[in-house]
């Protein structure tokens, strides 16, 4: 398993640790009421030892955000994910799922920077 594949496990693992259920499935990933999606890294550092990535995790609503309690439940949620990962900020998204004409739902999206160290066979 490569070290990008890795950094995905063990956020979800962190995310599980915390209580908080998670994929990284995005053709599979449809929030009833709302979910969480890991998504994928993007190499932004790397030593001879490790690697630095930052992974985008959305908070998506599968409800509209038309009520107070739908949007607090949203923003609930980003701040259970966001202490679990030790994020400081997160922003607004329009998710857009894997479906080619599927309408965008309210999202909250967080950039997380992780860091993993390379395995021998990866070095």
């Amino acid at each position: 398993m490569n070290a990008a594949t890795r950094v995905l496990d063990a956020l979800l693992a962190q995310l599980a640790d915390s209580g908080i259920e998670a994929t990284r499935d995005a053709g599979a990933f449809y929030p009833q009421p709302l979910g969480v999606l890991v998504g994928l890294p993007s190499l932004v550092g790397g030593t001879l030892r490790g690697r630095t990535y930052t992974v985008p995790v959305y908070v998506v609503s599968g409800q509209p955000l038309s009520t107070p309690e739908n949007v607090s439940a949203l923003y609930d949620l980003a701040d259970a994910v966001a202490a679990s990962l030790d994020v400081a900020t997160y922003q607004p998204f329009d998710f857009r799922g894997s479906a080619a004409n599927a309408e965008a739902l309210p999202a909250v999206q967080l950039d997380v920077t992780a860091s993993i160290e390379l395995l021998a066979s990866e070095v």
